[in-house]
């Protein structure tokens, strides 16, 4: 499964624990992710049996805006250079960097929770193992 390789991908660029869909209740910093659609890659009339999968990557840092950005770039950094190759061993044929979302929530300990979520579109065929 390609979420596997971008858990293990995302939590050796970040150095933070990775979840998938949701931060825990008791975590403040981390790294989620999710897949949000996956349509096939369509030539006319032909399936190409490629997926463009669109993943939604969140990245929380508490006090840290800058580590935030830098992170974002980081992930990007590695990821723009997969054209025909592997992430983390699963074959990938591209990935195209999306939307991005930027907020911030205050803690009841006066901290800043800054977040900051981006869409990555990743071309991969979906039963590669």
């Amino acid at each position: 499964m390609i979420e596997l390789a971008i858990k293990t991908s995302l939590e050796r660029l970040s150095g933070m624990a990775v979840y998938p869909l949701l931060l825990p209740d008791s975590e403040q910093n981390g790294v989620t992710f999710q897949r949000i659609s996956d349509p096939d890659v369509e030539n006319g009339m032909v399936r190409t049996g490629l997926i463009a999968g669109r993943f939604q990557i969140s990245m929380y840092k508490v006090d840290d805006y800058t580590g935030l950005l830098q992170l974002d770039k980081a992930i990007w950094a590695e990821w723009k250079n997969i054209i025909h190759g592997y992430l983390e061993g699963y074959p990938v044929q591209y990935v195209q960097r999306g939307n991005i979302l930027q907020d911030k929530t205050t803690l009841t300990s006066n901290q800043v929770q800054y977040r900051l979520i981006r869409d990555f579109i990743l071309y991969f065929y979906e039963d590669s193992s």
